[in-house]
């Protein structure tokens, strides 16, 4: 490959091919487009309501993407009907988006419980296809372990990052939680049983590529969005405690893939997933 001698040369995740920096997308420290790609609803809420807030207040636009409807998400009890439930989710992501004036929510419809069995390559190719329509800035979505080892989380984020591999458009984020985060919250997490594969590896905050701490107003409002989300929400406020709920859910984090991160989706052999060619 001839290489301009004024362009530094970079190597890619493969460790032998080069490619030009001038081809890799510049950092955004303020997302512009912001695509959000998400499991469940509220899962947008707790990890980024504060982000797609911002975007929003400061003249970007915030295209939201759910999997699933949440339709399993109640105790085995409710009478309601799976469509009933179903239903109920998407309107509370809706009311919970129109706080904060997120307008494009796109519902993908997968069964709850279910996006490996029912995701696959056709779930790539369709999260795909909304990448090179909207051709976001920044993509946020969950990180390998998904933060709580759900294992819609888990290929949310496998299919997320293939797709975005395959295109090269914008900068992808993986949310996560500090160290400090973890520390402070453990004894509370051991008791509802929030991990379903052990605790996340912490984030270092000189490792992330955006960590808000919203307080004041720009934390009511992310109360509020969480709010909407009463079926999933009510009774974990309540059981904290207002107060602790609302230092609960200050914490937004995340990071950018590593090399291991896309090398184990995607192989290693492509620059293109390191470089974020658009």
């Amino acid at each position: 490959m001839t290489m301009d001698n004024n362009d530094p040369v970079l190597i890619a995740p493969d460790g032998c091919t080069p490619y030009r920096q001038s081809s890799v997308t510049p950092e955004v420290s303020r997302p512009r487009h912001l695509l959000g790609v998400w499991a469940h609803p509220d899962d947008e809420a707790y990890l980024s309501a504060a982000l797609m807030a911002r975007t929003v207040e400061e003249g970007g636009r915030v295209t939201l993407v759910t999997l699933t409807d949440g339709e399993a998400g109640f105790s085995d009890d409710d009478p309601r009907p799976v469509d009933e439930r179903a239903r109920l989710r998407r309107l509370e992501l809706l009311s919970a988006m129109a706080r904060i004036g997120v307008t494009d929510v796109r519902f993908i419809g997968l069964p709850d419980g279910s996006v490996a069995q029912h995701g696959g390559e056709l779930l790539v190719e369709t999260i795909r296809e909304i990448m090179c329509d909207i051709r976001p800035d920044v993509v946020v979505t969950f990180g390998p372990d998904g933060i709580t080892g759900h294992d819609d989380h888990v290929h949310n984020s496998w299919a997320v990052t293939r797709a975005w591999a395959g295109v090269g458009i914008g900068d992808l984020w993986y949310a996560a939680k500090t160290q400090s985060w973890l520390d402070e919250w453990r004894q509370v997490h051991d008791e509802f049983g929030v991990w379903m594969a052990g605790e996340p590896a912490g984030l270092d905050p000189d490792d992330a590529v955006m960590l808000l701490e919203p307080t004041g107003a720009e934390l009511d409002r992310k109360r509020a969005v969480l709010g909407e989300h009463q079926s999933q929400t009510t009774a974990i406020a309540t059981a904290l405690g207002e107060d602790s709920y609302r230092s609960w859910i200050r914490q937004e984090a995340f990071r950018r893939p590593s090399p291991v991160d896309l090398a184990a989706v995607v192989g290693s052999g492509s620059h293109q997933v390191l470089s974020g060619v658009s």
